[in-house]
Protein backbone atom coordinates (compact mmCIF):
# COMPACT_ATOMS: atom_id res chain seq x y z
CA UNK A 1 0.00 0.00 0.00
CA UNK A 2 1.48 3.07 -1.23
CA UNK A 3 2.05 5.67 1.84
CA UNK A 4 -0.10 8.97 1.56
CA UNK A 5 1.05 12.05 -0.15
CA UNK A 6 -1.77 13.63 -2.05
CA UNK A 7 -4.46 15.31 -0.61
CA UNK A 8 -7.74 16.63 -2.74
CA UNK A 9 -10.69 18.00 -1.39
CA UNK A 10 -14.38 17.52 -2.95
CA UNK A 11 -17.41 19.25 -2.65
CA UNK A 12 -21.32 17.14 -3.46
CA UNK A 13 -24.36 19.59 -3.32
CA UNK A 14 -27.91 17.62 -2.83
CA UNK A 15 -30.63 20.05 -3.63
CA UNK A 16 -34.17 19.59 -2.55
CA UNK A 17 -37.45 21.26 -3.94
CA UNK A 18 -41.11 19.72 -3.00
CA UNK A 19 -39.52 16.15 -1.27
CA UNK A 20 -37.05 16.00 -4.79
CA UNK A 21 -33.86 15.49 -4.74
CA UNK A 22 -31.35 17.05 -7.73
CA UNK A 23 -28.80 14.42 -8.72
CA UNK A 24 -26.36 14.33 -11.19
CA UNK A 25 -25.37 10.93 -13.49
CA UNK A 26 -21.98 11.12 -14.02
CA UNK A 27 -21.13 11.13 -17.96
CA UNK A 28 -19.82 8.01 -19.59
CA UNK A 29 -16.69 9.95 -20.48
CA UNK A 30 -15.83 10.47 -16.66
CA UNK A 31 -12.30 8.90 -15.79
CA UNK A 32 -13.83 7.99 -12.05
CA UNK A 33 -17.00 7.13 -11.70
CA UNK A 34 -18.79 6.66 -14.88
CA UNK A 35 -22.01 6.52 -15.35
CA UNK A 36 -22.93 6.62 -11.58
CA UNK A 37 -25.11 9.05 -9.80
CA UNK A 38 -24.00 11.64 -7.16
CA UNK A 39 -24.83 14.87 -6.33
CA UNK A 40 -23.63 18.11 -7.87
CA UNK A 41 -20.23 19.06 -7.13
CA UNK A 42 -16.60 19.04 -7.82
CA UNK A 43 -13.01 19.80 -6.64
CA UNK A 44 -12.42 22.48 -4.37
CA UNK A 45 -9.36 24.25 -5.43
CA UNK A 46 -6.55 25.28 -3.30
CA UNK A 47 -7.79 29.12 -3.69
CA UNK A 48 -10.97 28.61 -2.40
CA UNK A 49 -10.35 26.87 1.39
CA UNK A 50 -10.82 29.99 2.75
CA UNK A 51 -14.54 29.81 2.08
CA UNK A 52 -16.01 26.56 1.28
CA UNK A 53 -19.83 27.94 0.72
CA UNK A 54 -18.64 30.49 -1.79
CA UNK A 55 -17.18 27.78 -3.71
CA UNK A 56 -19.62 25.12 -3.36
CA UNK A 57 -21.85 28.46 -4.85
CA UNK A 58 -19.23 28.94 -7.66
CA UNK A 59 -19.79 25.16 -8.57
CA UNK A 60 -23.37 24.92 -8.83
CA UNK A 61 -23.33 28.29 -10.84
CA UNK A 62 -20.74 26.26 -13.63
CA UNK A 63 -22.38 23.03 -13.72
CA UNK A 64 -25.93 24.22 -13.10
CA UNK A 65 -26.23 27.50 -13.90
CA UNK A 66 -28.04 28.39 -10.14
CA UNK A 67 -27.26 31.57 -8.82
CA UNK A 68 -27.23 31.96 -4.76
CA UNK A 69 -30.88 33.74 -5.17
CA UNK A 70 -32.13 30.47 -6.52
CA UNK A 71 -31.49 29.06 -2.83
CA UNK A 72 -32.55 28.66 1.08
CA UNK A 73 -30.81 27.49 3.74
CA UNK A 74 -27.72 26.66 1.29
CA UNK A 75 -25.36 25.11 4.17
CA UNK A 76 -22.14 22.50 4.61
CA UNK A 77 -24.18 19.42 6.60
CA UNK A 78 -21.21 17.01 6.88
CA UNK A 79 -18.07 16.10 6.18
CA UNK A 80 -16.15 12.67 5.10
CA UNK A 81 -12.06 12.12 5.45
CA UNK A 82 -11.13 9.41 3.29
CA UNK A 83 -7.41 7.52 3.83
CA UNK A 84 -7.96 5.42 0.32
CA UNK A 85 -5.79 2.56 -0.24
CA UNK A 86 -4.50 4.20 -3.12
CA UNK A 87 -2.55 6.48 -0.60
CA UNK A 88 -4.96 9.44 -1.39
CA UNK A 89 -6.35 11.43 1.24
CA UNK A 90 -9.64 13.00 0.10
CA UNK A 91 -12.07 15.27 2.08
CA UNK A 92 -15.70 15.18 1.11
CA UNK A 93 -17.89 18.18 1.79
CA UNK A 94 -21.79 17.98 1.59
CA UNK A 95 -23.61 20.60 1.20
CA UNK A 96 -28.06 20.89 1.02
CA UNK A 97 -30.19 23.84 -0.14
CA UNK A 98 -33.46 24.22 -1.45
CA UNK A 99 -34.26 25.47 -4.58
CA UNK A 100 -37.04 27.93 -5.28
CA UNK A 101 -38.18 26.06 -8.38
CA UNK A 102 -37.48 22.67 -9.73
CA UNK A 103 -35.85 23.07 -13.04
CA UNK A 104 -33.75 20.78 -14.63
CA UNK A 105 -30.77 22.25 -16.26
CA UNK A 106 -28.40 21.31 -18.65
CA UNK A 107 -24.96 20.39 -16.96
CA UNK A 108 -21.45 19.34 -18.48
CA UNK A 109 -20.49 17.05 -16.23
CA UNK A 110 -23.55 14.26 -17.03
CA UNK A 111 -27.12 14.34 -16.83
CA UNK A 112 -29.14 15.97 -13.83
CA UNK A 113 -32.25 14.54 -12.47
CA UNK A 114 -35.15 15.13 -9.78
CA UNK A 115 -35.34 11.75 -7.54
CA UNK A 116 -37.34 10.77 -4.48
CA UNK A 117 -35.70 9.18 -1.73
CA UNK A 118 -37.02 5.52 -2.53
CA UNK A 119 -35.86 5.99 -5.90
CA UNK A 120 -32.04 6.20 -4.56
CA UNK A 121 -31.57 2.36 -4.12
CA UNK A 122 -32.67 1.78 -7.61
CA UNK A 123 -29.59 3.88 -9.07
CA UNK A 124 -25.93 3.20 -9.27
CA UNK A 125 -24.67 5.51 -6.65
CA UNK A 126 -20.91 6.44 -6.25
CA UNK A 127 -20.20 4.00 -3.05
CA UNK A 128 -19.42 7.32 -1.04
CA UNK A 129 -22.32 8.89 -1.65
CA UNK A 130 -24.63 6.31 -1.63
CA UNK A 131 -24.92 6.45 2.69
CA UNK A 132 -24.46 9.65 2.68
CA UNK A 133 -27.63 10.75 0.23
CA UNK A 134 -30.05 9.20 2.57
CA UNK A 135 -28.08 11.04 5.67
CA UNK A 136 -28.40 14.21 4.20
CA UNK A 137 -32.10 13.96 3.15
CA UNK A 138 -32.90 12.82 6.83
CA UNK A 139 -30.46 16.07 7.87
CA UNK A 140 -33.13 18.24 5.68
CA UNK A 141 -36.18 16.92 7.26
CA UNK A 142 -34.67 17.11 10.89
CA UNK A 143 -33.34 20.51 10.49
CA UNK A 144 -34.42 22.68 7.45
CA UNK A 145 -32.39 25.81 8.05
CA UNK A 146 -29.61 24.13 8.90
CA UNK A 147 -28.53 25.17 12.05
CA UNK A 148 -27.11 21.99 13.39
CA UNK A 149 -23.05 21.39 13.76
CA UNK A 150 -21.45 20.11 10.87
CA UNK A 151 -20.97 16.41 11.28
CA UNK A 152 -17.56 14.53 10.56
CA UNK A 153 -16.98 11.18 9.37
CA UNK A 154 -13.93 8.63 8.29
CA UNK A 155 -14.50 6.38 5.83
CA UNK A 156 -13.16 2.89 6.58
CA UNK A 157 -11.50 0.78 4.19
CA UNK A 158 -11.43 -3.14 4.87
CA UNK A 159 -8.34 -5.02 4.83
CA UNK A 160 -9.19 -5.92 0.85
CA UNK A 161 -8.98 -2.34 0.47
CA UNK A 162 -12.72 -1.96 -0.32
CA UNK A 163 -14.75 1.01 1.05
CA UNK A 164 -16.70 -0.63 3.73
CA UNK A 165 -17.99 1.79 6.43
CA UNK A 166 -18.35 5.61 7.88
CA UNK A 167 -17.64 6.42 11.50
CA UNK A 168 -19.44 9.36 12.66
CA UNK A 169 -18.61 11.77 15.53
CA UNK A 170 -21.85 12.31 17.87
CA UNK A 171 -22.91 14.56 20.76
CA UNK A 172 -22.27 11.23 23.13
CA UNK A 173 -18.61 10.51 22.22
CA UNK A 174 -20.67 7.15 20.63
CA UNK A 175 -19.19 6.52 17.32
CA UNK A 176 -22.32 5.02 15.07
CA UNK A 177 -20.75 3.51 11.88
CA UNK A 178 -23.11 3.19 8.77
CA UNK A 179 -23.03 -0.09 7.25
CA UNK A 180 -23.60 -0.01 3.18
Amino acid sequence: MPSPNQFEAYRVILLEHGGRFLLLKRSPAKAFAPNRWTGIGGRVEAEEFGDLKASALRELHEEAGFDPADLENFCLRRTLFLARPDGIFIWLLYFTGKLSVQTTPDCPEGMLAWKEPHEFAGLDIIPTSRPMLSLLVGDLARDPLGLERVHAGVGVYDSAENYHHILWDSDDGYQRPIIQ
